[in-house]
């Protein structure tokens, strides 16, 4: 078997910069150095001058005529020329590479070179509109999801993050190498059982990880907040991802910290000191309650209430012992779980539970699993 000794690593944003896209560049390609494996790094960003103008004309028009539409710049026909010319000339650039690597899967070096092309990301442009909008993308936008179907039906290899979306493009596309395998957890800090459940025992601290696409879990979260406070004054709950600008009249003991980057030294410590310390996660946002925060939590020895989402169900299963789903995002709900995680008669063995559910997700044994992959499909061509 041919062993891979260079990658080039397409992202948007700078890859070596832990707070570009929820960390998972950083890691990705930092875990290949580990592995003795050069990466060449390149960032797909938008170009800003571009960028600025498509928004400021075209975008705003087609808002104005559609004010639910996605096609930004990055989602224009100009960027993906732009971005197809960038990938050619980094492939030139860099002709010692062994294989593309793109974590996204709105571009791949497929039709510029004999290299293997292989996307890794989340779900497409497709899926998003299937699932989270339910809604058929407008002209424009479908455009956009044709031109990212080509684009994985082109490449060599191709990862979803989440088995669920796995499964939705295996029956979608013609493209018959579609994987998940598995999941690895986004933290800098390890944490011994002793010391982490020594510090959430005693403690009051509920927290909450979620941009502004989550409001609707935080605001039923503080809704509950306020009626649990009638019983347990003594409770604090952290909001990382929101600031009180996001929130009307929060109650007292409630601190917003905004976006936390891992890569601000100030940041990342209020970070992990938040997770070492709290009681629980709770994000119960419908149909995904930030999986990546979650698990991270899970790893924290953090007992968890969230919604029932497909992607938990089927890695977690239908009953969890590291917490409870909420099955509504009702402020009641959440109460009663907010309770029963305070007054549960064995709350350490949720904590344990909790860390082992999660504790093989480690980016090692992620990029091990990928390498075989990218490897198999070298010695074929």
């Amino acid at each position: 078997m041919n062993k891979i000794k260079e990658v080039t690593v397409f992202t948007k944003g700078d890859s070596s910069k832990i707070s570009t896209w929820s960390n998972v560049p950083y890691f990705f390609t930092e875990t290949l150095l580990s592995k003795g494996v050069r990466v060449n790094r390149v960032d797909l960003s938008p170009i800003p001058f571009l960028r600025i103008i498509f928004n400021r004309t075209f975008y705003s028009v087609e808002k104005k005529i559609n004010k639910h539409s996605t096609y930004d710049y990055f989602r224009s026909f100009m960027h993906f020329t732009n971005s197809r010319y960038r990938i050619k000339k980094a492939i030139n650039q860099y002709p010692n590479s062994d294989a593309n690597i793109f974590l996204t899967f709105s571009f791949s070096s497929a039709g510029l070179t004999r290299k293997p092309a292989i996307q890794c990301s989340d779900w497409t442009y497709d899926h998003y509109f299937n699932y989270f909008e339910e809604r058929k993308p407008d002209l424009l936008e479908k455009q956009c999801v044709e031109r990212e179907n080509s684009q994985i039906e082109g490449s060599d290899i191709v990862v979803s993050l989440f088995p669920t979306v796995a499964r939705y493009m295996k029956k979608k596309y013609t493209n018959k190498n579609i994987h998940h395998i598995g999941y690895a957890i986004n933290t800098l800090h390890d944490i011994s059982e002793v010391d982490a459940i020594k510090n959430k025992i005693n403690s009051n601290d509920i927290l909450f990880v979620g941009s502004k696409k989550y409001r609707e879990g935080a605001q039923s979260l503080i809704n509950a907040f306020k009626k649990v406070q009638q019983n347990y004054p003594e409770l604090h709950l952290h909001i990382i991802g929101m600031t009180t600008a996001d929130f009307k009249n929060l109650p007292k003991n409630v601190n917003c910290y905004g976006y936390l980057d891992k890569g601000n030294d100030a940041d990342r410590i209020r970070y992990y000191t938040l997770f070492k310390k709290a009681k629980m996660f709770i994000n119960t946002t419908p149909k995904w309650g930030a999986f990546s925060a979650a698990i991270e939590a899970m790893y924290f020895y953090i007992p968890v209430i969230t919604s029932p989402y497909d992607d938990f169900i089927e890695t977690f299963g239908n009953d969890i012992d590291f917490g409870y789903y909420s099955e509504q995002n009702t402020p009641s709900l959440i109460e009663e779980y907010i309770i029963k995680i305070l007054n549960h008669p064995s709350y350490q063995s949720l904590c344990i539970n909790a860390h082992k559910s999660v504790e093989k997700y480690t980016w090692n044994a992620y990029m091990d699993k990928l390498i075989t992959k990218i490897e198999d499909k070298i010695s074929s061509h």
